[in-house]
């Protein structure tokens, strides 16, 4: 008995030694979970719309509450997120970049995670964040986007060099094994998005009623825009060659004809929403073109007058896609010296005195 009980103690001594010996390098072998994932930048615009930072701010609790360190940078609005994305440095503990390309309150929009491997290169990952999209499914987005960075960050553990601190290994006299080296593949080239430009160009159809006597004129309307900044936008319009309204009298018959040209400067509001109101201020020019046919002994005239015209106007722009939007606008004019149409000296017809000019044009960004 007495022998049996010293051999338990010695075994029992051993059992302790070991295990205070194996408590270090069972403690270096934890990671804490920050230093495990790393550092992201979510890289966003100082006008993000609300459907984008709902999705954003899900994505950083997402991954703050996964372990890595997310640090936020903002570019000023009316920039492209595609020319401010850096690609991250893993020497300084940087994981990736995120940013989000497009708008989904207006169309689908793509996030973009980019990542730096060794020697260069560059691998960009592609997640859709379709338009209209509710919170589970940015939930989804925010969860997809962490196993993802949890997988780059074991792939890149995997292939870092080991330390020279003493092994964990139970066997001391087995050999090392080989260091591996990992290596992401090199993204294909990727065509950027298509983003909307400072220029469009419209076309459509526009009513102008100038004159109770006479009947409205439908005239094609054409319009080259600029947008200067996040509110103002200047604007040429040219409408004419359309149908001519006619007014009849006894003594015969006058038709009617219509060009007019515009320069406008306009305050569109709620930028990078589907739906901007806008109002807006021009001046341009008139040229009114009469065809007379008399009737006997009367004898028809032909003319044409020039006039000024001040324009005063108000209208939706509502985006069908990333690069169509149907425009509808309501004008008011006003034409001086304004023309008018006689017959035997007797005014039957004055012209934009005042005259309401209507108009629904495709927007085309260019």
């Amino acid at each position: 008995m007495i022998g049996t009980s010293g051999a338990r103690a010695r075994f029992a001594a051993s059992v302790a030694f070991a295990a205070f010996a194996l408590a270090p390098a069972a403690a270096s072998a934890v990671v804490p979970p920050t230093a495990a994932g790393g550092r992201v930048t979510v890289l966003q615009s100082s006008s993000v719309s609300p459907r984008a930072r709902r999705c954003l701010t899900r994505l950083r609790e997402e991954l703050a509450a996964g372990g890595f360190e997310v640090t936020v940078s903002e570019f000023a609005a009316g920039g492209e997120a595609l020319w401010m994305v850096d690609a991250p440095n893993h020497r300084d503990g940087s994981t990736a970049t995120i940013t989000l390309v497009g708008d989904p309150d207006e169309a689908d929009a793509e996030l973009w995670i980019v990542d730096g491997v060794p020697w260069g290169r560059v691998v960009v990952r592609r997640l859709l964040v379709p338009a209209g999209a509710g919170t589970h499914d940015d939930e989804v987005l925010a969860i997809r986007t962490l196993e993802f960075l949890r997988a780059r960050a074991l792939e890149l553990a995997g292939g870092a060099p080991h330390s020279t601190g003493t092994s964990t290994s139970a066997s001391p006299s087995a050999p090392s094994p080989a260091p591996v080296t990992v290596a992401a593949e090199a993204a294909r080239p990727v065509a950027p998005l298509a983003t909307r430009g400072p220029l469009s160009f419209e076309i459509g159809l526009c009513l102008l009623q100038s004159s109770r006597a006479l009947g409205p004129a439908f005239l094609p309307v054409a319009r080259l825009r600029a947008e200067w900044l996040s509110l103002l936008e200047t604007r040429v319009t040219v409408a004419g060659f359309g149908t001519q309204p006619r007014v009849t009298s006894p003594e015969g018959t006058a038709t009617v004809g219509y060009v007019v040209g515009l320069v406008e400067m306009r305050a569109a509001f709620r930028h990078g929403r589907a739906v901007r109101p806008a109002v807006g201020v021009g001046g341009g020019v008139l040229r009114v073109n009469v065809d007379g046919a008399g009737t006997w002994p009367y004898e028809g005239l032909r003319g044409q007058r020039w006039a000024g015209l001040l324009d005063v106007g108000a209208g939706l722009t509502a985006s069908l896609g990333r690069q169509l939007s149907v425009a509808v606008e309501l004008h008011g004019q006003l034409a001086a010296p304004y023309p008018t149409v006689q017959f035997s000296g007797e005014e039957v017809a004055r012209i934009s005195r005042p005259a309401l000019f209507a108009s629904v044009t495709l927007v085309m960004a260019l």
